[in-house]
């Protein structure tokens, strides 16, 4: 077949956005070209750039014979990849280059699970014969529509030009230039296959539920997100991503988990689809935790937080300086710009430090907040690279250190288990400053998203973790259930030291119902687990005989 009837038929193609044209799969999430520009050629190069903004490569690429530039998060990016060169398969070559991680310094002993090592492991390996990929089993899903027949040409056909493995040390524009002149040397070849495009999995419907926030409870990291997976799965709401998208989510809005113990490190419970190590972790905590921003990044959200640009230094200084000003809970003093590092035309407020200087002064302040937000930019930019982290308030209570964090958008699969131990992090940098324990983490998700391309590896995860949803303890309280004068009787017993909060009597399990619910919230499991018992203690009552709660149902059972 000629290549103008190649072209035509890569034009004639519907993509997952159900519209014709090519690329067909996370179309707007592609660097170039353009999501509103078609551009189908003979082109046969395709570059990876990882985790480097597009805007410092996009401008600098000889663009004549590449087909498509796209940044690479995670290693669940390698069936859109697939689905893309099968599509158009005068692709030949993939150039990869960038930052490899989400964050870390060269000097960091990390996960090797990164979307650079998926890539690499593909073409160096391919696919098992159940369609998984060696070491990324929980990472890498290929729908079951797609033949492996059709993915192994891919690695057959298409060579993998590793710049990073190549020129380890090279800077960024150094392996700008290589792949540009990679770009006008390689061989020109043509199509390794005719375009092929392939149908999606269905996923299961969502349940419905009554919208809006959905809370849960955690002990620690691990076992809040496999509850709050569990819950976005069940109940989310498909959704799309962004107008002329292709990217389908299951999504609620204002997903509130709350982590009891977020300094807790235990991973012997790793549910996480790429599974995290304590040095992942710790070179992330060391990114948030810091003010640097690296080279080809648009942001951190250290450097939001800790070198927060304010574009107009003197208006500071004006501000404290001025005989108006007037500042009635602590005066004045030197202290209250300290935080703030004046350059020549500019500032920084470290806005972390400023919390706890003032937390020093008043352990029960309600303003201590920071942001990330700069509406200036955001007008221009929204989508493009704004952060999700919008801002987060640290709360003495409980003579604990209570820390809130609200996101405006969150991928809950892959993002939310970093950005938690990151969070934890900054909570307990605060903490320590002033003297007291971390309490309580709340992580609010405003958007809190499961891309469509992680369905199935979540209902594997469910299905193997799944045990640990039945637990119950409840934080509000446990009840004691007796017989006494002729009545059943349900005490509410403080969770910690067993004190007697409420008591309720009655003759029947439902009179008692009526009095319990409109006095108490309770979790599921736990209001399921006292019906029970309140049945076992009315009928024991009914038929004369002794009860003892947790034995009844048991011996019926057996």
């Amino acid at each position: 077949m000629e290549k103008k009837e190649i072209i035509k038929l890569i034009e004639e193609q519907i993509g997952s956005n159900n519209e014709k044209g090519w690329p067909i799969a996370a179309r707007d999430r592609i660097a170039f070209p353009k999501f509103s520009e078609s551009r189908i050629t003979d082109a046969n190069v395709g570059i990876s750039i990882l985790w480097t903004i597009r805007d410092a490569v996009i401008p600098k690429i000889e663009k004549e014979n590449v087909a498509i530039i796209a940044n690479f998060y995670t290693p669940s990016g390698l069936q859109p990849m697939v689905r893309n060169i099968l599509a158009n398969p005068f692709i030949r070559y993939v150039i990869l280059f960038g930052e490899e991680y989400s964050s870390k310094s060269s000097e960091d002993k990390i996960s090797e699970l990164t979307s650079a090592n998926a890539i690499r492991a593909f073409f160096k390996k391919g696919l098992d014969k159940n369609g998984k990929l060696e070491g990324f089993e929980n990472s890498v899903y290929f729908d079951k529509n797609i033949s492996l027949e059709a993915i192994e040409k891919i690695r057959k056909n298409v060579q993998l030009i590793d710049l990073n493995k190549e020129m380890p040390n090279a800077s960024l524009d150094e392996k700008i230039n290589k792949a540009n002149e990679l770009i006008k040397t390689l061989e020109k070849k043509e199509h390794f296959m005719l375009p092929q495009v392939f149908d999606y999995e269905k996923s299961e419907e969502s349940f419905p539920y009554e919208e809006g926030p959905i809370a849960v409870h955690g002990i620690n990291i691990p076992d809040a997100w496999i509850k709050m997976i569990y819950n976005i799965y069940r109940y989310g709401k498909k959704n799309l991503m962004n107008a002329n998208t292709d990217r389908w989510i299951k999504e609620i809005n204002n997903m509130v988990v709350v982590i009891h113990n977020p300094q807790d490190m235990d991973l012997s419970i790793n549910p996480f689809l790429v599974p995290l190590t304590r040095e992942k972790i710790e070179a992330y905590q060391k990114e948030i935790l810091s003010s640097l921003l690296p080279e080809g990044k648009a942001y951190t959200y250290g450097n939001k937080l800790r070198a927060y640009y304010y574009p107009k230094s003197e208006q500071i200084k004006e501000l404290i300086n001025s005989d108006d000003y007037r500042d009635f809970e602590f005066g004045k003093g030197d202290w209250i710009d300290k935080n703030v590092s004046y350059k020549e035309d500019y500032c920084e407020i470290n806005q972390i430090k400023d919390i706890i200087d003032v937390l020093k002064r008043d352990s029960y302040s309600k303003a201590c907040v920071a942001i990330t937000w700069h509406v200036a930019d955001e007008l221009m930019r929204k989508h493009k690279s704004s952060p999700c982290l919008i801002l987060l308030q640290a709360l003495v209570h409980n003579e604990k250190l209570n820390l809130t964090v609200f996101f405006r958008s969150h991928d809950m699969t892959q993002g939310w288990p970093e950005n938690a131990y990151g969070c934890a992090a900054i909570q307990n940098e605060i903490a320590k400053a002033i003297g007291i324990e971390s309490g309580l983490l709340t992580i609010i998700s405003s958007s809190a998203q499961i891309y469509n391309n992680y369905y199935q590896q979540i209902e594997e995860m469910l299905k193997k973790y799944g045990h640990l949803l039945k637990s119950c303890n409840d934080k509000r309280g446990n009840y004691q259930i007796k017989i006494e004068n002729n009545e059943i009787v349900a005490i509410l017993l403080h969770p910690e030291n067993g004190k007697e909060l409420e008591k309720y009597t009655g003759k029947t399990a439902y009179e008692l119902k009526d009095k319990i619910a409109f006095s108490s919230s309770l979790d599921t499991g736990h209001a399921i687990y006292l019906g029970t018992e309140l049945a076992a203690a009315e009928m024991a009552l009914k038929n004369n005989t002794p009860f003892e709660q947790d034995t009844v149902f048991k011996y019926i059972e057996h």
